[in-house]
């Protein structure tokens, strides 16, 4: 839940400095121009800040290159020679050979894909119909077979036929819906839903990365209690002094990444992945990927100078990646109510794929898009003096998330106890005791959390949750949730899957904001913003629980007590 809009990063960017890995936000009346090298090219680290030649830049990689190296063989050889057996996956020489692996191996498929245009290795629309008819064929099948000693495991693929039923019935556009994109979407969710949820050794890797992301996150408490105290953070563990002072670390890390261009270009080699495999435009394909890493008022920044000429349905999936998903920046807040990392990961990241797919169902594009992701050029911001000026202002930046998010708690938690009051009085004047908002939001989606697979004594308690993110937003469900893991009131499946149902920010505050943000943004789209940001708010929510339905549909009975 992001309030605050990023509106001082506005740059001005020298003709000169064209070639160069930064990002401009200039306002352009026109579409803007293509990069000179390319989408392929704009993504090779440059220095513009320093006058050095192509040839010392040249040296100064190959230097860079010769060190890690050599640095990673000296950690293998005294890894060989010490008496350790373990090689340390989680934090030792593994993730180090992982991470080396991950940055070196790319090299490759990059060249691969770069080369697969011209050499006309993309599938043809017939043969991608065939695959994606096999692979659910397959899905289906195996489905059949791992749930033949709990039938009540199907619910959710009833459930993902519902939803998906309800996004067709209430599409602006049924005649134009691209059924491969949508198709594609699923699968590509289901796939990942394979690797990190149904396979041992992807859920052992995603527990790893959120063991890793908890680690990370805990650096930012030597400062707070520097700042507040040993008392306040380790005895008495206040909300606002522990878990939200992880967000002022986790800004001042991402704006450094941010001011090298490395979350551009992370975001921007994905995004490019997502629109050759379902088939979305670059510059939603961009946003979506960028709201998992900056979220909903960050990531159209990135795409600014493209705002202008996006169609109406570019508009809604910009706006309803931002619903669907959750930023990097507030994981720490989510974690701090008990709510295990390494789900709220995954759910992000799924959702993504999803988000770009399911808007292409209730919105079809019928226009013809002006953009594409060889023109989105990662260039490096210009409006910081340097490094630590960019890693200050980030800092600061996040006490305006964190004023956000405390404002928006107090004010929300206290507007619910009051109709809580109004309610509860209702009822007692027609015998009716123990009525509550909670009680009414239950009632009304227990339905929904059927077909999500939750256990039926538990569905009222999810629910409620559920209701709490669309009516309030999700840190107050979080919390919620919280308290009822610590009481033992909901399973482990159950919570999994309210882990997975309430991931996005998808709620009212969020609207306000989105509105605030685009039209900041770009003034001259007001008017399909505000027409379709209601559509997208609950596109955004569907997205949640198509995820969810997917996790509990290929979640192992063996798995829900790791």
């Amino acid at each position: 839940m992001e309030m605050a809009t990023n509106t001082d990063n506005k740059t001005n960017v020298d003709e000169s400095n064209q070639d160069c890995t930064t990002i401009s936000f200039e306002t352009h009346d026109t579409h803007p121009r293509a990069c000179k090298e390319g989408f392929n090219n704009s993504t090779n680290w440059r220095f513009p800040r320093l006058l050095i030649s192509n040839n010392k830049q040249l040296a100064l990689k190959c230097l860079c290159h010769a060190v890690v190296l050599a640095y990673l063989l000296a950690a293998i050889h005294h890894w060989y020679l010490s008496d350790v057996k373990d090689i340390g996956w989680k934090n030792g020489l593994g993730l180090l050979i992982v991470v080396t692996t991950c940055y070196y191996g790319l090299k490759p498929v990059k060249c691969l894909f770069t080369l697969m245009p011209s050499m006309k290795l993309l599938p043809h629309a017939h043969f991608k119909i065939g695959v994606l008819c096999t692979f659910f064929g397959s899905f289906i099948l195996f489905i059949f077979f791992d749930t033949k000693n709990n039938r009540h495991r199907l619910l959710p693929l009833a459930g993902l036929c519902v939803f998906i039923l309800f996004g067709f019935m209430f599409s602006k556009h049924r005649g134009h819906v691209n059924w491969i994109t949508v198709a594609s979407g699923l699968a590509t969710q289901i796939t990942i839903g394979m690797l990190t949820i149904k396979w041992q050794v992807g859920r052992s890797i995603v527990q790893a990365v959120g063991e890793l992301a908890e680690k990370f996150f805990s650096f930012a408490y030597v400062g707070a209690k520097v700042t507040y105290g040993n008392e306040l953070i380790d005895n008495y563990g206040v909300f606002a002094f522990k878990a939200l002072s992880v967000l002022f670390f986790m800004c001042f890390v991402i704006e450094i990444l941010f001011y090298y261009g490395i979350i551009q270009t992370i975001v921007i080699r994905l995004g490019w992945c997502l629109q050759k495999l379902l088939g979305t435009t670059a510059a939603e394909s961009v946003n979506t990927c960028a709201s998992v890493f900056l979220g909903m008022s960050e990531a159209p920044i990135i795409i600014k100078p493209y705002l202008h000429d996006l169609t109406e349905s570019e508009i809604h999936t910009v706006m309803m990646g931002g619903f669907s998903t959750v930023a990097g920046t507030v994981f720490a807040a989510y974690t701090s109510f008990g709510i295990d990392p390494a789900y709220i990961i995954t759910a992000s990241i799924m959702s993504a794929p999803t988000a770009l797919s399911f808007s292409k169902l209730i919105f079809p594009e019928t226009e013809k898009s002006l953009n594409n992701v060889d023109q989105i050029c990662t260039k490096k911001t210009d409006n910081e003096g340097n490094v630590m000026d960019a890693a200050c202002k980030g800092a600061q930046f996040g006490l305006k998330i964190i004023g956000a998010i405390v404002a928006n708690i107090v004010a929300f938690v206290s507007f619910v106890a009051f109709l809580n009051a109004v309610i509860s009085w209702l009822g007692h004047l027609v015998g009716f005791e123990g009525l509550s908002f909670e009680y009414v939001l239950g009632k009304i989606l227990i339905p929904v959390t059927l077909l999500l697979g939750v256990d039926p004594s538990e569905c009222e308690a999810v629910g409620k949750l559920i209701g709490l993110k669309m009516t309030i937003n999700e840190f107050v469900a979080y919390k919620q949730m919280g308290d009822l893991i610590k009481e033992g009131k909901i399973n482990r499946k159950s919570e999994i899957i309210a882990t997975f149902a309430l991931c996005s920010f998808a709620n009212p505050g969020s609207i306000g904001s989105m509105i605030a943000t685009l039209t900041t943004l770009c003034p001259a789209q007001r008017s399909s913003i505000t027409k379709n940001v209601f559509r997208a708010f609950f596109g955004g929510t569907v997205t949640c629980f198509l995820t969810a339905a997917v996790a509990s549909l290929l979640m192992p009975d063996e798995g829900l007590h790791n």
